[in-house]
C-alpha cells in the first residue's frame, strides 16, 4: 500500500508562507496588518539598549533583511493564492514599520506616533503610496508599505517637534 500524498498547501511553499505571514501571524482573523506593524515595533525594542545615535542602524538593518525576505517569499505565495496582495501577507507591514523607525530615536511616545501614522497611511494609501502598489508582483506589495513607512517616519518627526 502506497503512503498517502502529502496535502498540498494552498498558499505556496511552507517556508514562503512562514516568512510572508510572519510565522503565521498574518492568518489572524482580525487586523493582520496591524499585528504585522506591531511585530515591527517589537523587533525594534533592542534599540532601547543601544546608544540613541545608533538606533537607526538596527532599524535599517532589519528593514533590509525583511525587504530581502519579502522579495524571496512573496512571489510563490502570490502565485499559489492567485491574489495580487492577499491580506495574510504581512511581512511588508513589518518592513514598512521598520522603515518608519529608521527615522526615529528610541522613545515610546515617538514610536506610538509612528505606529499610528504608519497604520493610517498604510490603510488610506495617499499619493504617492497608492501609485507604488500598482507595481507588479512582490515589488508592488512591498513598495507601498516602504513608502508609507518613510512618510510616517518623516511625519512623526514633524509631529514630535510641533508637540
Amino acid at each position: 500500500m502506497a503512503p498517502p500524498d502529502r496535502p498540498r498547501l494552498k498558499n505556496g511553499p511552507l517556508w514562503a508562507q512562514a516568512i510572508a505571514t510572519f510565522m503565521g501571524l498574518g492568518y489572524s482573523p482580525r487586523m493582520p496588518g496591524t499585528l504585522g506593524s506591531a511585530a515591527g515595533l517589537f523587533l525594534y525594542l533592542p534599540a532601547f539598549l543601544m546608544p540613541a545615535e545608533w538606533s537607526w542602524s538596527l532599524a535599517l538593518g532589519e528593514t533590509i533583511l525583511f525587504c530581502a525576505l519579502s522579495l524571496l517569499a512573496i512571489p510563490p505565495v502570490l502565485k499559489a493564492s492567485g491574489k495580487a496582495d492577499p491580506g495574510f501577507v504581512i511581512v511588508d507591514e513589518v518592513a514598512g514599520m521598520l522603515t518608519a523607525l529608521c527615522f526615529l530615536e528610541p522613545d515610546f511616545t515617538c514610536l506610538l506616533v509612528a505606529f499610528a501614522l504608519f497604520r493610517l497611511l498604510d490603510i488610506l494609501k495617499p499619493y504617492p503610496v497608492n501609485r507604488l502598489e500598482r507595481l507588479p508582483g512582490a515589488l508592488g506589495v512591498l513598495a507601498d508599505d516602504l513608502a508609507a513607512g518613510a512618510l510616517a517616519g518623516v511625519l512623526s518627526i514633524l509631529v514630535m517637534r510641533l508637540a
